[in-house]
């Protein structure tokens, strides 16, 4: 879930285009229901696709859009949605270089989209991967690569983060969310964890992923839901990605659809994703 690019205005969205995947991560949140995920993407024709992002810009004007899955790439006619997503609004896609982007990549504007890499060891062969982050760069599509610290992975930080400096790429660490051999994290790092992690440690809108949970958004005014949602495959439209909470605001493919009239009390115990750093209301 990155934010690093530019919005037009202040308004964003994070979008799980759809829940397909050729990576079958243990850390992602479909690890074991990848069925369940399959029953849950909704593909609709570019045309149909566009008619409601032509409904955001008629009614907010140009927005950001965070493109993330499953795997962007492999979405039926993707090159063609981007290229018309990106004459309205701004574009981040997150994705594991899996496939070739050449062609994709020489179709579009750096200005209008960034790509946002994601190095996954236990799939990816490096040699691939970075021959495409270079040129990702080179074109002006990306800055880094990002690396999760799950903790089978953490010890490989050092490693990794080398070889890409070689390459003049650099490396960024996400921190993890989750149980792990019976362990909660964040929390659970030790000091040697916390040692590697922090040398490369990945920020979103200025402030560095959490190493230890923040418990101190909590009732406060939070614009999640007014300037930013998250768009699910199936169109449902919630506040946040990562309170738990799943508070809906409504549905994408309703052409009534809109995002909140102003901020309201944030009910999360937890921002896993970082999302308070640009939507507190302060």
């Amino acid at each position: 879930m990155n934010n690093e690019n530019k919005k037009t205005n202040n308004i964003s969205f994070s979008w799980d285009l759809h829940y397909k995947c050729n990576y079958r991560c243990p850390y992602c949140w479909w690890h074991g229901r990848w069925q369940n995920s399959f029953k849950l993407s909704r593909v609709l024709p570019v045309n149909e696709l566009m008619h409601y992002w032509t409904k955001v810009y008629e009614k907010y004007g140009p927005v950001h859009i965070e493109l993330l899955g499953g795997e962007p790439f492999i979405y039926p006619h993707f090159k063609e949605l981007i290229i018309e997503l990106s004459k309205l609004h701004t574009l981040g896609i997150t994705t594991n270089l899996s496939v070739d982007l050449d062609d994709c990549i020489n179709s579009l504007d750096f200005n209008r989209v960034k790509i946002i890499p994601t190095f996954h060891p236990t799939f990816a062969d490096f040699e691939k991967f970075i021959k495409k982050a270079k040129l990702l760069k080179e074109k002006a599509f990306s800055t880094n690569v990002y690396y999760l610290a799950y903790p089978p992975q953490i010890k490989f930080i050092n490693f990794y983060r080398e070889k890409f400096s070689k390459e003049n790429v650099e490396l960024k660490v996400m921190t993890f969310w989750g149980n792990y051999n019976g362990i909660d994290y964040p929390a659970g790092y030790n000091p040697q964890e916390l040692a590697a992690i922090e040398t490369s440690l990945a920020k979103r809108s200025g402030e560095s992923y959490q190493l230890s949970p923040k418990n101190d958004f909590k009732g406060k005014f939070c614009n999640a839901g007014r300037y930013y949602g998250v768009i699910h495959s199936d169109g449902t439209v919630i506040r946040c990605g990562g309170s738990d909470l799943n508070e809906v605001i409504g549905n994408f493919f309703d052409d009534h659809f809109k995002l909140l009239d102003e901020p309201l009390p944030c009910r999360a115990e937890h921002c896993k994703c970082n999302e308070w750093a640009f939507l507190l209301d302060k």
